[in-house]
């Protein structure tokens, strides 16, 4: 384990203590059997407590542009005999998922890092089952009022607000998805 692994290890010791990772996916809906996807995953922090969730019947997709860190995922998941996490080495705006396959896209401190949001959103909404959930937590990263006008642009449903700076948007209008969002500006 190289110097970057220790301490994101050491930062997600201190995570799990502040953040309470199983609490805030509950907190979403996230429940036994679904299937959810954690976009810039990371160490696989929230995959973890998502694959403790879903259950054997679920299955989470740890989505990164980093190898290195999927490796992780990947070793991590094995040790602990987690069999429903599939790692995916993929952008946000091109996960490579089949159409409406997931319940939950849940996005954490990774939006203000993705070149392409509005590409991203819409790719969220394609792999969004129909009602499913997409749910963002920038942390101030981006702010509030931008990450819900671009929801909005991509047809994702007003948000409700959770605690600290979570907002989750269900999937909204698709049927004119092939005209393309309107996002001017973001």
């Amino acid at each position: 384990m190289n110097w970057r692994m220790l301490l994101a290890s050491l930062i997600d010791t201190f995570r799990e203590y502040s953040e309470r990772p199983l609490e805030r996916l509950r907190d979403i809906g996230l429940r036994e059997g679904m299937a959810f996807l954690d976009v810039g995953c990371g160490l696989g922090f929230y995959s973890f407590a998502a694959s403790q969730i879903v259950g054997d019947n679920g299955v989470v997709y740890a989505l990164d542009i980093d190898s290195e860190y999927l490796q992780h995922v990947c070793e991590k998941a094995r040790r602990f005999g987690m069999t429903n996490i599939r790692s995916r080495n993929a952008d946000a705006t091109a996960t490579g998922l089949p159409h409406a396959c997931v319940d939950i896209v849940f996005v954490h401190l990774v939006l203000h890092d993705i070149e392409d949001k509005p590409a991203a959103m819409m790719e969220f909404s394609r792999v969004l089952k129909p009602g499913g959930t997409l749910a963002i937590d920038e942390e101030g990263a981006t702010p509030v009022e931008d990450i819900k006008a671009l929801a909005e642009r991509c047809r994702f449903a007003p948000p409700r607000m959770l605690p600290r700076t979570m907002l989750v948007f269900k999937k909204g209008d698709t049927s004119r998805l092939d005209e393309g969002p309107s996002v001017a500006g973001v």
